[in-house]
């Protein structure tokens, strides 16, 4: 993507781009982002920066090979949290390759259920809730013998008594209805949540033929496969979402959906999810910063692509060039960060001189923030592991990579076959005092 969870709306409409001051482009580039789409937005159309033209091609391909070969579509998709996924799933979903054979839902995790306590039934009921959701906004009828299983299994279940709701006009045991109703329970925790996961479990069989049932519907109705895109989920630890997915795969991938599944990128490091995947994921990387490893010289095509983002949104004017290396080698290639890290420096520049320019010693600033957080999460078995990728950005066997991945103290940088490097916020805890 170019610019992906990426800009406040209300400030786009209300003050023109690209920012000509310090005080405007400290608002611009803030951290409240939206993900871009640009198929569907003239706007985003305007501010996205494209990325490889290949970047997905393998991705789709499958897809359109799974939809011509009439076997559902399954695929993990994963990189560095502020890499872009976001703006680029919209475009995945958008494109009209798949748009052929597909219709698709952006289920966020982070939205609709609980990412600090997660259990695979949850996902499946996310799916529900995806499938339910289309057949609402397309006008699909459901068969009165689907909706005879869905009554019967609703009194079965005791789920038409566990969560009945007077005086909404409900009649009898809706599919749809509780679907919403468990989604919110899930949510919210306490004791509905675990009823709605034992149940779940329980029923499980039969939940996930009228799962099917519906979809049946569906593809009946449009004349397309309905694809789920599962979104999110890397914002979540990394080590329960590969219990779920290494425990529970053979469950969550039996509903007759498609699936396009984000993820954390340290599962990439745990051969048993590897083994899973088999080989259907791909890697969003995060933009080019440096030539090779163990140099600090700037990539040329990656740099451009940072200075291109920055300038829809703010002129490229108000920083000193040497000022944009140093925010560009800051972000570690990640979109999110180059695009906050810049808005950091023009708030210490604008307080300085609200008529001057970004300067060095402002990143500066924006670093020593950075080493503070760092400092402040990074434990003693981190550092070692630290140590060990910095003398080997090629490193084969290291235990706690995955968890130092998560947090960015680790950047994957895609030059070649790929390298590990070190954030510079932590390359410089390591270089200073005390170290």
């Amino acid at each position: 993507m170019a610019f992906a969870e990426f800009v406040p709306r209300t400030i786009l409409k209300s003050m023109k781009l690209p920012a000509t001051t310090l005080a405007e482009a400290k608002l611009v580039l803030d951290r409240q982002r939206r993900a871009l789409n640009p198929a569907a937005s003239t706007e985003d159309k305007r501010l996205y920066v494209p990325r490889e033209a290949d970047a997905h091609e393998t991705l789709i391909t499958e897809a359109e090979s799974a939809a011509v070969n009439k076997r559902p579509f399954r695929w993990f998709f994963t990189g560095h949290t502020g890499a872009g996924k976001s703006t680029e799933l919209n475009r995945i979903i958008g494109d009209a390759r798949v748009q052929r054979f597909y219709h698709p839902y952006l289920f966020s995790v982070r939205q609709h259920l609980d990412v600090s306590n997660l259990d695979f039934s949850d996902l499946i009921l996310g799916i529900a809730k995806s499938v339910t959701t289309i057949a609402t906004n397309e006008g699909v009828l459901i068969p009165k013998e689907l909706q005879k299983r869905m009554a019967k299994w609703g009194a079965e279940t005791e789920f038409e008594t566990e969560f009945a709701v007077t005086g909404e006009g409900k009649a009898g045991f809706e599919f749809d209805y509780w679907i919403g109703k468990a989604t919110l329970e899930v949510q919210a925790g306490g004791e509905k949540r675990k009823t709605v996961r034992e149940k779940l479990r329980e029923s499980l069989t039969d939940f996930i033929k009228l799962i099917d049932g519906v979809v049946d519907a569906i593809r009946k109705n449009i004349k397309k496969k309905v694809l789920v895109v599962i979104d999110t989920l890397d914002h979540v630890d990394h080590l329960p979402v590969f219990e779920i997915f290494t425990n529970h795969w053979s469950s969550l991938s039996r509903p007759s959906v498609s699936l396009l599944i984000v993820l954390p990128l340290p599962l990439l490091h745990e051969p048993k999810f590897m083994a899973v995947a088999d080989g259907l994921w791909s890697l969003l990387a995060n933009i080019k910063v440096y030539t090779g490893p163990g140099t600090d010289e700037l990539n040329v095509e990656g740099f451009e692509f940072f200075k291109q983002v920055i300038s829809h949104l703010a002129k490229l004017s108000l920083f000193e060039e040497d000022a944009l290396e140093d925010l560009f080698r800051l972000s570690g290639g990640m979109i999110r960060d180059m695009i906050g890290f810049a808005g950091d420096a023009c708030k210490f520049a604008a307080m300085e001189n609200p008529a001057g320019k970004v300067q060095r010693r402002h990143v500066v600033r924006v670093l020593d923030e950075r080493k503070a957080f760092f400092r402040k999460i990074l434990t003693a078995s981190d550092y070692q592991v630290l140590e060990k990728v910095r003398k080997n950005p090629y490193p084969k066997g290291v235990d706690g990579i995955g968890p130092l991945l998560h947090l960015k103290a680790i950047i994957f940088y895609p030059n070649g076959e790929g390298w590990y490097g070190l954030n510079p916020a932590v390359a410089a805890i390591l270089d200073g005092p005390g170290h």
